[in-house]
């Protein structure tokens, strides 16, 4: 019986599947995850910064403004969310704003008019089998206002000019559009117009930006009289976005 017993136990055991430390492996066609294959990719920008409505160009940054950056990415195999993404601004590595997925990147503007920063991404596998780079540069403006006149019947010109001509006792207006500041509105803005040897005045309403202007007490319609005034911009909640233009009118 003990034989018997004997014979059975060891046919049992070479019955039994082989243990997984000793499993076997074809090396050759293990699937270690997606191949990736990037066809192209592009870094695009926008900027918070204002522009008026029927302004046709470009959003630029000015200092304080907040840029956001993003990879658009083509894969012909794979996902772009398995690649990594190693942002760079001005050639220092953004470690919290890098990795998987992370195709987009934004920063607020610390340089001053004039100058630039620098965007660089490196995109990447695992085993950087894949690896792609891109670089980009954004420039720095000053935020502006330009002032336009109005021709005498309550449409404004569409031609800005340092120089206007008005006549006494008539009302004249002056409409001032505000450029690449951070705002989403106007209201976000405070206008200060001036006028020598008069209180200036400040104003953040919808209409701030627009001025009606009456000159009086002028004799004598053959001589001319000039004279000047401001405008200062300023953002309400960034001290940094300010901006003056001055107008010379002649009165006739």
């Amino acid at each position: 019986m003990t034989k018997i017993k004997l014979i059975l136990t060891i046919v049992l055991m070479l019955g039994l599947p082989p243990l997984v430390g000793f499993a076997q492996f074809d090396f050759d066609n293990f699937d270690v995850g997606p191949r990736i294959t990037i066809n192209s990719f592009e870094l695009i920008w926008s900027v918070d910064t204002y522009t008026p409505y029927e302004y046709q160009g470009r959003a630029l940054a000015s200092q304080g403004s907040k840029v956001t950056i993003e990879a658009i990415v083509n894969v012909s195999s794979g996902t772009p969310n398995s690649l990594k993404y190693s942002w760079f601004l001005d050639n220092i590595f953004q470690r919290t704003k890098s990795g998987y997925g992370e195709d987009s990147f934004h920063f607020y503007v610390l340089q001053y008019s004039g100058a630039y920063h620098i965007i660089k991404l490196q995109i990447f596998n695992e085993d950087r089998s894949v690896f792609e780079e891109k670089t980009i540069k954004i420039p720095v403006v000053e935020p502006e206002v330009i002032v336009y006149p109005s021709n005498g019947n309550g449409h404004f010109s569409d031609q800005s000019s340092k120089t206007s001509f008005v006549l006494a006792e008539k009302e004249f207006s002056f409409i001032a559009k505000p450029f690449f500041f951070s705002v989403k509105e106007l209201t976000g803005l405070s206008f200060e117009w001036r006028f020598p040897g008069q209180e200036p005045i400040i104003s953040s309403d919808y209409d701030a930006n627009v001025l009606a202007l009456t000159v009086s007490g002028k004799e004598g319609f053959e001589e001319i009289l000039e004279n000047n005034f401001w405008i200062s911009v300023t953002n309400k909640t960034d001290s940094r976005q300010k901006v003056s233009q001055g107008i010379k009118i002649q009165i006739y």
